[in-house]
């Protein structure tokens, strides 16, 4: 009986193997029993089983079966002869489309073909096709039955639900690249208005790129912040509170935005255009614009340190917590290729991993020393500065290059056209330089890198704006508060421009160039080392003439969206091609945006340094802005506590800032933050020590397991030798069972 079974089990289709067809013995004395049981059988069991059964009654019994029952039985056989045929052409099929898409994988390993996409696109195709258009079937089958990598599913279901957009969201998606500029990769996400969600972004380049896009996201809401202000406390009391005589009759021209000269000279946009006298005894203009220069940069004070402070934090904490912990040992040992089939290239393929961990683990202690002893040699140190000497001296240079230029003109103002060229150049080309010359250097960490290129293209802009500013105020023209914004102005506008050029033009010429020769460096490698000192030389620009072109938050505000756009275009024309989807080298966020932050720290101190020289200092011109024919601009206080030194308002606020409970509740503030920072110093150093302690067990942990996998491979290749040596009887037999088995 046993045998019997095996025999018919053995003799169905797989996908019925699960059924056990009850077989019902004869006795020629006892036939009315075993009908009534046949009959029974026959009404309760599916098809395929009847047929089973039904073969198996021996013709006595068929013979003595009524009519009614051989039709019902004829009726059950036929219906199981057609399941069975369906079922046949169906595990037919089944193995076709898993032989096309085993091929398929197979095309995708082999090299990393450059028509990938073209592959993708075949099997999402096949895929369709065979489940009749059905999306859901297909996403199943993907995800549950396809035995491809991880990787290779998602790109295949990315290319099967961009078959499954319509055309609507096809047009969405294009008029929305900029807030998602991979949206041919990633689909149906949402987006975000003010802080897009870039995930994808970061997947496929790095946080290094995401930070470019958060940095310029929140420069942008502050400086929207600033102007705000600058509209509320003093372009709308102007335009309310203006005598009609100071209304100007020139009319607006086209020129005039890349001259500023006719309308838009005489217009709120400089602060010398501003009248003194009516305006003033009815809104003190002098001291809102003196306090309101003040507030601005106030706002940019704390918006700087509290981004710095935590962009800190955040920095130290992810470089104790995200130290890819355990990363070393799963990368060595769970990341097996399974796609390998043949036995011979199997054991190639794991002998030659042995040799690299054993390599690896043996040579691990000296690869390190010899690493840092080349970074801390005298050599070394002494080349690094002698480099950065080299480039101080340089942006000192072109700063004084830039002083004679000024020095050619009789004075400097707009009309020197050849200082404002100059400096257009040199401010926003010379980076790119520094940036390409600095890739031949080599630093013991990548972040030193972006450190390096932020802290030399910085002090470039510096050197160069300072002396113009130094030349200028030196040889003041008339009207300078107006003469000095124009300047500004015309900077800000060519830099405008070039943010929304350069990015895209020096991105795709550097892809052109060395993306076949140099995979380390590429146009989104370019972008994310430029980031900092081009987002900060247009804020330094402001930072430098806001106080005497108010305004000109408009003009940065444009600025970074243009630059914001071109980015987001040049990436999304990246990922357009075919070789998108290989990584590039990866940046760390936490480093640019604690880079950014530290130099913008550093600039703003200078910038304020220069605006309480220009307040103090510098005296105003006589008929020209709020200030005229006063010696300072800070005046305006002093004149502003002589006739208020009586109010109560005043001396209640001087009572309340000295008083006992307001400085010991500022006491007690510092005696609380403090605390805090101690307990956040002292956690710090307690999750380097655990940091530490886990990537040594790690090690020890990668060194046991090696080398317990190294003899159990010698002895599994001793077995495979003995195995040889005996002859095989049945190798189709053994094929068959390998098949069975995978």
């Amino acid at each position: 009986k046993k045998e019997e079974e095996d025999e018919d089990i053995s003799a169905r289709p797989a996908s019925q193997s699960v059924f056990k067809v009850r077989l019902i013995k004869f006795d020629d004395t006892k036939k009315v029993p075993v009908i009534k049981q046949v009959k029974d059988v026959v009404e309760n069991i599916n098809l395929v089983q009847a047929k089973k059964l039904v073969e198996s009654i021996p013709q006595v019994l068929r013979d003595n079966l009524s009519k009614a029952d051989a039709e019902t039985m004829k009726a059950k056989i036929e219906a199981a002869g057609g399941m069975e045929a369906e079922i046949t052409e169906t595990a037919r099929h089944a193995q076709n489309l898993q032989n096309f898409v085993d091929q398929q994988h197979r095309k995708l390993l082999e090299d990393r073909p450059k028509k990938a996409s073209a592959i993708y696109r075949a099997t999402a195709e096949a895929l369709s096709n065979e489940f009749d258009g059905d999306i859901s079937k297909v996403i199943d089958y993907i995800q549950v039955k396809l035995d491809w990598s991880l990787s290779h599913r998602r790109l295949l279901l990315h290319e099967v639900q961009r078959d499954a957009s319509d055309n609507q969201d096809k047009l969405d998606n294009i008029a929305n690249f900029v807030f998602d500029p991979t949206i041919n990769i990633k689909r149906n996400r949402r987006f975000g208005t003010f802080i897009p969600t870039i995930s994808s972004v970061e997947r496929l380049y790095g946080t290094g790129v995401c930070a470019i896009f958060h940095l310029q996201t929140a420069f942008f809401l502050v400086n929207l912040l600033t102007m705000v202000i600058w509209i509320a406390l003093i372009i709308i009391p102007y335009n309310i509170l203006k005598p009609s005589a100071t209304s100007s009759n020139v009319t607006f021209s086209f020129s005039s935005i890349f001259t500023t000269k006719g309308y838009l000279s005489q217009s709120i946009l400089f602060q010398g255009t501003y009248p003194r006298g009516i305006i003033n005894e009815k809104y003190n203009l002098s001291l809102i614009y003196f306090v309101t220069t003040y507030i601005y940069f106030f706002i940019w004070f704390v918006f700087i340190t509290i981004r710095f402070s935590t962009t800190y934090k955040r920095k130290v904490f992810n470089s104790i917590l995200h130290t890819k912990l355990g990363i070393g040992f799963r990368g060595t040992f769970a990341r097996y290729d399974y796609t390998i089939r043949s036995s011979n290239q199997k054991q190639k393929h794991t002998e030659a991993l042995q040799r690299q961990f054993l390599d690896l683990i043996e040579n691990d202690e000296t690869i390190d020393r010899v690493l840092l002893k080349k970074f801390e040699t005298p050599q070394y140190k002494f080349k690094i500065v002698i480099t950065n000497l080299f480039y101080i001296l340089l942006a000192i240079g072109l700063g004084g290059i830039n002083w004679i230029i000024l020095s050619s003109c009789n004075n400097p103002t707009i009309d020197c056209n050849g200082s404002i060229i100059y400096l257009l150049l040199i401010n926003r080309l010379i980076p790119y330089v520094i940036v390409l010359l600095t890739q031949i250097e080599k630093y013991k960490y990548l972040s030193y890198k972006l450190n390096v290129i932020g802290f030399r293209c910085v002090f470039l802009n510096i050197c160069t704006i300072l002396s113009f500013t130094i030349h200028f105020f030196t040889n003041t023209p008339s009207c300078y508060e107006t003469a000095y914004g124009q300047y500004i102005y015309m900077l800000l506008l060519a830099d405008m421009f070039a943010s929304l050029i350069f990015p895209i033009v020096f991105g795709s010429i550097i892809d052109l160039i060395l993306n076949k020769t140099n995979r380390n460096f590429d146009g989104i490698n370019l972008h994310v080392q430029l980031s900092p000192p081009v987002l900060l030389y247009s804020q330094l620009l402001i930072w430098f003439g806001i106080y005497f072109s108010p305004l000109l938050s408009i003009m940065v505000l444009l600025n970074i969206i243009f630059s914001f756009i071109s980015h987001r275009l040049y990436i999304y024309i990246h990922s357009r091609r075919s070789d998108s989807y290989r990584r590039v080298f990866i940046w760390n966020g936490d480093h640019l945006e604690y880079l950014i932050y530290l130099l913008a720290c550093l600039i703003l101190i200078l910038s304020v340094t220069c605006f309480v020289v220009f307040t103090t200092v510098v005296k105003p011109s006589e008929n020209c802005g709020p200030f005229r024919q006063l010696s300072a601009a800070y005046q305006v206080i002093e004149f502003f506590l002589n006739e208020h030194q009586t109010s109560v308002l005043w001396i209640s606020i001087i009572n309340f800032i000295t008083s006992p409970g307001f400085i010991y509740f500022l006491v007690a503030t510092f005696i609380v933050i403090a605390y805090k920072l101690r307990h956040e110093a002292l956690a710090e150093k307690q999750l380097v020590f655990i940091r530490d302690s886990n990537l040594a067990n790690k090690k020890k942990l990668r060194e046991n397991a090696v080398k317990k996998l190294n003899p159990q491979q010698k002895k599994k290749n001793t077995r495979e030798e003995k195995t040889r040596t005996i002859p095989r009887t049945s190798a189709a037999n053994e094929d068959i069972i390998d098949i069975e088995r995978i």
